[in-house]
């Protein structure tokens, strides 16, 4: 047992190190001047909290008024979401309805494309802020005609807690071995509050209608790039790029969104992005296993200890210039305890996720 433990450990430790590699090997692509047309897909329904906010960072975006246009998607909202939007006043903003029987942000991406201009799509969030240079720099990246998706840096509004800084460094962490994977050409992951392809790309490649995931408008056009052009993805490591959201606040909204993600990893059929997610899990097994067994016995004392401080070192590795570069250098204090809190709460979460319901949108989704 032993044995396979450290044999676990191992196989984690290469990856993580992979990522760094690839995390330290990207650099931003510097200034351009290439602005191509560029559409803002994004979904709303029920965000009548956040549409205000929302339009004021789309309005002061620095790009050509003539090369850019906002499509926002209403989907099926019940409360001001729609009357809001319409009574906006922003240039180059078109608002859809969503059509009956048709709901959910993959179906509103997918109706969006026939009505986008772009040849540049910008996806995002209506809980989301952007830097003024958000569409240039993302835009940038399609100077190389190679170019077919940009994953986008992603992290949460900075606030006061422990849970939320937890939840943070979790979600940078992502981040970072999404980006470090992307750059190591093997991409697993990205987020779909910050991502950028290439209409006639996504008109080839997307495969929405033939998945099940309720979720996944972000990954599995990712996988679908990948396995057609596997050089054609880059992450936009510019703090240009960066979108910030904000975390969740509650410990139930938080377990339901986790739910919510794990979820559709069971349709990944990308070979990487599988392996990684199972690796992950039986590390942080293992180690759930040795502090278990050091509990009840003595004898995995030194293994936990060896097994922790390893698991550590590596993530430590790929996490610190990660956090630099998101600006959260206070959260380095947390990666110590948070080895052993994430391993019990992603067991946790793997197995509600593949057990229980998830609410989404106000919407109750089955797994």
């Amino acid at each position: 047992m032993q044995i396979i433990i450290l044999f676990i450990l191992l196989l984690y430790m290469l990856l993580i190190s992979r990522y760094f590699i690839g995390w330290i090997k990207n650099s931003a692509t510097g200034v351009s001047y290439f602005t191509p047309t560029v559409s803002i897909i994004i979904a709303l329904r029920n965000e009548q909290e956040q549409v205000i906010h929302l339009l004021s960072e789309l309005k002061k975006q620095v790009y050509p008024v003539d090369k850019l246009e906002f499509i926002l998607v209403n989907d099926h909202s019940t409360d001001s979401t729609l009357e809001l939007l319409v009574n906006s006043v922003i240039d180059n903003l078109r608002v859809l309805n969503m059509p009956d029987g048709m709901f959910g942000k993959k179906s509103a991406i997918a109706f969006a494309m026939k009505e986008a201009k772009g040849d540049i799509i910008l996806a995002s969030d209506a809980d989301c802020s952007f830097s003024p240079l958000w569409v240039h720099t993302m835009a940038a990246y399609f100077t190389n005609k190679n170019i077919k998706l940009v994953s986008g840096p992603v992290s949460y509004n900075k606030q006061k807690g422990i849970f939320i800084g937890l939840q943070t460094l979790e979600f940078i962490s992502l981040i970072g071995s999404g980006a470090g994977a992307i750059c190591v050409k093997n991409a697993i992951f990205c987020n779909g509050a910050n991502m950028a392809y290439r209409k006639a790309d996504f008109l080839e490649l997307n495969d929405f209608e033939n998945d099940e995931a309720v979720s996944g408008d972000d990954v599995f056009l990712l996988h679908s790039v990948k396995e057609k052009y596997k050089d054609a993805i880059a992450f936009a490591k510019d703090e240009n790029a960066i979108v910030l959201t904000d975390a969740v606040q509650t410990a139930k909204g938080f377990i339901n969104q986790r739910k919510r993600w794990t979820a559709k990893t069971s349709g990944y059929k990308d070979f990487a992005s599988i392996y990684a997610s199972f690796l992950v899990l039986f590390t942080n097994l293992s180690l759930v296993f040795l502090f278990v067994g050091y509990l009840y016995s003595d004898a995995y004392f030194h293994l936990f200890l060896l097994f922790y401080a390893l698991k550590f070192a590596v993530d430590f590795l790929l996490l610190f210039p990660v956090l630099l570069f998101f600006k959260r250098k206070d959260l380095v204090k947390w990666i110590l305890p948070f080895e052993l809190f994430y391993a019990f709460y992603i067991v946790l979460i793997v197995v509600l996720s593949f057990t229980k319901s998830f609410e989404w949108k106000g919407r109750i989704h089955k797994k």
